[in-house]
């Protein structure tokens, strides 16, 4: 007893968590699930709610200040489409479309290429983020939150829910435009099947639905302003 006199005893999942801002897959079970992860109907409110009160007014000045440039670029260039649309996995694993303007080359329809160009406008609004402007309209009609977890394409979840134990768990929120692993994991999973990166990404999800909180969504907001302004070289 009196070795442990005044001494402070830690858990050693609490300490990795404040250390690495994530949760460590192995501790996670159902058990785990219905203790640690409690997203309320008032927050859930709260958080929609704040997500019509910012997205309204930013979609707004965007579709003045943004959109027509933008539009005109994409024209001028190639005079192909200016948005594009493709399916990803939402809140309760619903399927929905999320919009972007084109970055990408256009191509006629009888004509098949491996690999895609980024064309030149296409390649300023994706280092400035311009490109996933259009995503506003998705907040506005409750596909997405601004925070929450990224959502992904149908054939990655069916695959990353057959390798990945508990990687649906997501799922039980409104995927986001940003995210805690977006802010956070240096080398996400972008292309392809990764099955390593995904799961330091869900560690990552788990622990933002473990600590999910309006004041941790704001923290998430200006991580993420932080992070577009040094890639925009701003």
């Amino acid at each position: 007893k009196e070795l442990f006199n005044g001494a402070v005893v830690l858990d050693i999942v609490d300490v990795y968590e404040d250390v690495f801002d994530m949760v460590p897959l192995d501790i996670i079970n159902q058990d785990w699930i219905f203790r640690s992860i409690n997203v309320s109907r008032r927050y859930d409110g709260l958080k929609r709610f704040t997500d019509v009160v910012f997205a309204t007014p930013a979609c707004i000045v965007a579709s003045v200040l943004v959109f027509p440039f933008v539009y005109l670029a994409i024209k001028l260039e190639d005079g192909g489409p200016v948005l594009y649309s493709h399916l990803r996995v939402g809140k309760h694993g619903k399927p929905f479309r999320v919009y972007k303007f084109r970055s990408m080359e256009n191509l006629p329809t009888n004509e098949v290429k491996e690999t895609k160009k980024v064309t030149r406008v296409g390649a300023f609004i994706r280092k400035t983020r311009i490109d996933e402007l259009p995503q506003l309209w998705n907040v506005l009609r409750g596909d997405v939150s601004l925070i929450g977890p990224r959502p992904e394409t149908p054939n990655l979840v069916e695959e990353y829910a057959k390798s990945v134990p508990f990687y649906n768990v997501r799922h039980i929120v409104r995927p986001g435009l940003s995210g805690w692993a977006q802010v956070h994991q240096h080398e996400a999973p972008k292309f392809g099947i990764d099955i390593k990166q995904t799961k330091t990404k869900l560690a990552y999800d788990m622990y933002y639905l473990e600590h999910s909180s309006l004041l941790t969504d704001f923290s998430i907001i200006l991580r993420t302003i932080k992070v577009l302004m040094s890639k925009s070289g701003v």
